[in-house]
């Protein structure tokens, strides 16, 4: 078998997790301070990244082996995978992506503000709900992997073009139009936080406890 290369797909790992439950948010790396007459200052001091937490159902004995191997091999400098929201698959108003099959969205343009995207090539009068998922990637050395929220609902006209629509986190330099977008499991890129890792506890035949925390990287 060859020798695993990151990040791992989400076949390779995330597929494979027995998911209980779920914590997938933005970090907020900002920086307060007050005033004298009691205003408080407030500053962004690095980029938003996705972060989470996934703790496991409890899982036959042979079962945790399938797993926990893969997370010790995660521990390593340098190590990464594929995450997806598995509470937000594909869009809301397409279960399964059905809808999206046999088109390929792509970035139309970035505005200004870094803020608001168009899309292009989707099915005519196809609809985005606020909170969908979508993804990208972009740069080289390394390839970068982009992932952001939709802050409101946007159709497709009957060219399969949208409007501006914002999304958050803003998007990062290097981000250029015409990218190929992912609606059906939009992925980041993510490394385990180190020392949180946690392979659960074993009675007889049954392994419970198993969960990993894990926080985006561009890297």
């Amino acid at each position: 078998m060859p020798v695993y290369t990151f990040p791992l797909t989400l076949a390779q790992f995330f597929d494979l997790l027995p998911i209980g439950s779920v914590r997938f948010e933005p970090t907020e790396n900002l920086e307060i301070s007050e005033t004298t007459d009691g205003v408080l200052l407030v500053a962004d001091i690095g980029v938003s990244l996705w972060q989470g937490t996934f703790i496991l159902s409890d899982v036959m004995h042979e079962e945790a082996l399938e797993i926990s191997p893969l997370i010790n091999l995660l521990r390593r400098a340098g190590a990464s995978f594929l995450v997806t929201d598995p509470r937000r698959p594909w869009p809301r108003r397409d279960p399964g992506g059905a809808l999206l099959s046999g088109y390929a969205p792509k970035l139309i343009g970035v505005a200004a503000n870094r803020r608001e995207i168009n899309i292009r090539g989707l099915p005519p009068g196809y609809q985005l709900s606020r909170g969908d998922l979508v993804s990208f990637t972009y740069g080289a050395g390394p390839l970068r992997y982009g992932l952001h929220e939709l802050m409101a609902p946007v159709a497709a006209n009957s060219m399969g073009n949208t409007p501006l629509v914002e999304v958050s986190p803003p998007l990062r330099p290097g981000v250029l139009a015409d990218a190929d977008l992912t609606f059906v499991n939009p992925v980041c890129k993510a490394m385990l936080t180190p020392k949180t890792a946690d392979l659960g506890a074993s009675v007889e035949t049954v392994t419970s406890e198993m969960s990993i925390r894990w926080m985006q990287t561009l890297g």
